[in-house]
């Protein structure tokens, strides 16, 4: 592989090269400058037997370059232009054969033991559809992963409550489904609490695609990730297409995996606008009769936003401008926001303008 050098290719034309793992099963990460994380994510799951491919979406940093130094093996496209998560994720399906695909965030470590243990789980389970495992920070602290389908009440709590309603207290509106997924979630592995789900597989509507494992099969009827979304939000989307195919989402407290977060940007500009179209997006297929009232929440927001953000500007010239231009945005974009626009025909991401790594 030569990842400063690689040679034009169709994306969509065929299976990509690398070595195949003796799991027979493959790994796939979407990058967009994640050289500081992506071999701590990549070295794992090579080791766990998995074949990697990994799509990047038109980094500026040495991503590319430093995947070609350090892992030869692992086949990589590198996209000239940033096609979106789920896009990405559709090209480097292409020609996989194998029965059994872990989509992992490139700042997302799963230990090799953790990963033949999820692709273990499926294949011992015909009934799962989606296996995902717990998830922690950067400092071991549980993150929330597991979380019920989203309604009009979860955004008005999340988006209004922030810090000031507890994630414990909100948990309280999903009902018992929902406090058994957190409990998972947030309870060490081996600590048994009566009343809790303790350490075992537990049903979920959906999973962070932090680290999925997914079955192929369950792909290939669901046409693969919905490119309609940029970032976030598909990963619910699957698993909604899941449940509603008869497969099952599991999460499985006693396999652990870090995601510190933050991998590709963090930069409100960019993360924002797309976090809320999708969010409008996902409402406006799944959830039409809340539909105008989340789009009213999520105006509101997004004023108050600006009006905190201009306020914030002479402590803080370079955040609060970073803020107010990605609230002006979201509030551009929720006035004019319609049903029709947000789920019209996705582009499907283009082979042109991209090149293949090949070893």
């Amino acid at each position: 592989m030569t990842g400063t050098s690689p040679r034009p290719a169709d994306d969509r034309a065929g299976p990509m090269a690398g070595r195949p793992g003796d799991l027979a099963a493959t790994a796939v990460l979407v990058t967009h400058n994640s050289a500081r994380h992506v071999t701590d994510a990549v070295a794992p799951l090579l080791r766990a037997g998995l074949t990697v491919r990994v799509v990047d979406n038109n980094s500026t940093d040495h991503t590319v370059a430093l995947l070609g130094e350090r892992f030869p093996e692992v086949a990589a496209i590198a996209n000239r232009r940033n096609v979106g998560f789920a896009a990405a994720v559709n090209q480097a399906l292409a020609g996989c054969v194998d029965d059994v695909v872990l989509v992992v965030n490139p700042d997302c470590v799963l230990p090799t033991a953790a990963a033949r243990e999820l692709v273990g789980f499926l294949r011992a389970h015909p009934a799962v559809g989606i296996v995902g495992p717990r998830l922690v920070d950067g400092d071991g602290r549980p993150a929330i992963s597991a979380h019920p389908f989203e309604t009009l009440t979860s955004v008005v709590l999340s988006r209004f409550g922030g810090t000031l309603v507890p994630v414990p207290v909100r948990r309280l509106f999903g009902g018992p489904h929902r406090r058994a997924a957190y409990d998972a979630c947030r309870i060490p592995p081996g600590t048994l609490i009566p009343g809790t789900a303790g350490a075992g597989p537990v049903s979920v509507d959906w999973l962070s695609g932090a680290c999925l494992a997914i079955r192929r099969d369950l792909l290939d009827r669901t046409g693969g990730l919905d490119e309609g979304y940029f970032m976030y939000y598909e990963d619910e989307e699957l698993c909604l297409q899941a449940h509603r195919l008869g497969a099952d989402v599991v999460l499985l407290p006693a396999v652990t995996a870090r995601h510190t977060g933050g991998g590709s940007s963090a930069d409100p500009r960019w993360i924002w606008p797309h976090l809320y179209r999708s969010m409008l997006r996902f409402f406006a297929r799944h959830r039409r009769s809340t539909y105008q009232a989340v789009r009213l929440v999520v105006l509101l927001r997004a004023l108050l936003g600006a009006g905190l953000a201009a306020v914030r500007l002479a402590a803080s010239p370079h955040s609060g401008m970073a803020r107010l231009r990605a609230w002006s945005t979201i509030v551009r974009l929720t006035a004019t926001a319609t049903p029709s626009l947000l789920t019209g025909a996705a582009t499907p991401a283009s082979a042109e303008g991209s090149h293949r790594c090949t070893s």
